[in-house]
Order: structure tokens, then sequence, then C-alpha cells
């Protein structure tokens, strides 16, 4: 569940959110995915906080549907208004349970926004179909400096630890977890944080 400093953060920031330097270096990661992540015409695939849809506009060409899940009303929004057929907008906290199945859920930079990582696993595996797939990116373990103002942007954690990630991957029913670096920003402070895919697949 993000906290309502999060949901605010992106509401406000939503109409320049695609302008902004985060967002051009962030422009690699959906080729980058799709290296890793194999997609079909016949996927329901699962955008987890989906914001203005850096994944979901990548993945929507390959699928036969995207759903772009996200709390903040104005940052979906701005992704409805980029105008593809097979994307669907969901305003709604995963924690609250879904309508559907998916194949894969995917996600960029969304987790550490959520509080309970333990239960975020968990909703995942409840909201895919067995065999369905992960492909989460976010943060390794930093500092706390990435963001800045971490209260106001609602940060609950500052990146991630890969182990105890798969501790977490492996509680909620998952296998064949993989983390490995995929990318890596350049902040004003002039220093290096590198981002990870991690990959799992729900247990039969």
């Amino acid at each position: 569940m993000m906290n309502n400093a999060s949901i605010d953060h992106f509401n406000a920031s939503a109409r320049e959110w695609d302008k902004r330097h985060t967002s051009n270096q962030l422009a690699p990661l959906p080729q980058k995915l799709l290296s890793k992540v194999k997609f079909d015409k016949h996927m329901h695939v699962l955008d987890f906080g989906a914001g203005t849809g850096l994944l979901a506009t990548a993945v929507a060409p390959l699928v036969e549907k995207v759903t772009a899940l996200d709390t903040s009303t104005e940052m979906l929004k701005v992704l409805s208004e980029k105008g593809f057929a097979n994307i669907e907008t969901v305003e709604k906290d995963i924690f609250e349970g879904l309508p559907e199945k998916y194949d894969v859920i995917v996600s960029s930079m969304a987790m550490h926004h959520v509080k309970d990582t333990q239960g975020l696993f968990h909703a995942f595996a409840n909201s895919l179909n067995p065999d369905g797939e992960l492909a989460l990116i976010d943060l390794f373990e930093e500092d706390g400096t990435f963001h800045g103002n971490n209260i106001a942007k609602g940060v609950q954690h500052f990146g991630f630890d890969p182990d105890k990630l798969s501790e977490y991957a492996e509680k909620a029913g998952f296998t064949h977890i993989q983390i490995s670096e995929i990318h890596r920003l350049v902040r004003d402070n002039g220093r290096i944080y590198p981002q990870f895919l991690m990959q799992a697949v729900k247990k039969v």
C-alpha cells in the first residue's frame, strides 16, 4: 500500500514526469527488459506502479493486453492520453485484490514505495496465473541519498538487499529467482545508483 505522501507527490508531478532528468536516464530500461523477458501476443501483463507508462507502452505492442495499475489518478491520466488501445488503466491498491490473473507482472521503481515488501510478494503471487512470471526493476540497497526528500516522496525503502528479496519471493511461492544488475542511474550528487532486474516464476 502506497502512503498518501507518495500519491500526492505523483499526482503533483505527473504532467512533467516524462520530462525529468531521471526519466530520461530511465529511457533505456524498457528495451533492456524486453531483452530479458519473453512476451507473446496471448499474454495479459500487469504493470505494477505503472505511472505514465514507461514499461506498459513498451510491452503493449507485444502482448494481448496490459493492465496498468497505479494509485495516482494523474499519472494514469497521462498514460491514458498516450492512446494505446490495449492498455487498461486501473487506479487501485494491489492489496485490495485484483479481479483478474496475469501471465507476467512487470514493475519499475515502484516497490520501494510499498512498506510491506513480504505482503507485496504474496499479492503478486495471488495475482499471477500458474507459472506466471515476475520482472521487477528497482534499486539495489543505497544510503537514502537517491531520492533526496524521502518523506515527501513516500519512500519506504532505500533500495533492497537481493538476498532478502529472494527470501520474500520464496516464502510467497516463487522459484527460479534471479537478480542481476540491469541499469545504472547518475544523480545530481554525482553518485551512481545501480538498478536490478528480479525475475521469478510462480510455483504451480
